[in-house]
């Protein structure tokens, strides 16, 4: 068998060590990079506005065009449903943030939505979608949540069938 040894004098090292720092400082730099780019890029784009009717229309010019949430109360003299065709329906209606002083009503309009039986006047309503520039504001599909003032009373404790007697502290 042969011997063979192989001797390092130093000098001739086949990569140097600041070449080795360079490359672990811009692959860390790269990741950082990365990392930063995600973390922004994910928070933008799942971000969305959440606005009553007043904080809508005091924002309107910026809110054009953008996903957001608009809240308020719905007023039932403005409900319309259109059946256009066997897909095709238009939901409209609208929500003012005070009921007792309707002046600044914002318009929404629900395409090929069910007419939810909860739509009824002062139901309380958050739309997601967006408004367009001819101020009517267009709902997601699937966006339209409401919840009916009315319809989670409290009971009198008197009128339960149980005749269940309120706690005393």
């Amino acid at each position: 068998m042969a011997d063979a040894t192989w001797t390092n004098t130093g000098g001739e090292s086949l990569v140097s060590d600041k070449s080795n720092r360079l490359k672990f400082v811009i692959g860390g730099v790269l990741l950082i990079a990365a990392i930063v780019y995600l973390v922004v890029n994910a928070m933008s784009s799942g971000t969305q506005l959440y606005k009553t009717v007043g904080e809508f229309y005091a924002e309107q010019n910026q809110l054009i065009g953008r996903d957001l949430r608009v809240a308020g109360f719905v007023m039932g003299d403005s409900i319309q449903f259109t059946q256009i065709d066997a897909t095709t329906s238009r939901l409209e209606f609208d929500i003012v943030d005070d009921i007792n002083n309707p002046d600044q009503r914002l318009h929404i309009v629900a395409m090929n939505e069910p007419m939810p039986d909860l739509l009824k006047h002062e139901a309380q309503a958050m739309v997601e979608g967006s408004a367009n520039q001819s101020g009517e504001f267009i709902s997601n599909p699937g966006g339209l949540l409401l919840k009916c003032p009315t319809r989670y009373e409290e009971l009198d404790p008197a009128d339960h069938p149980d005749n269940v007697e309120r706690p005393t502290n």
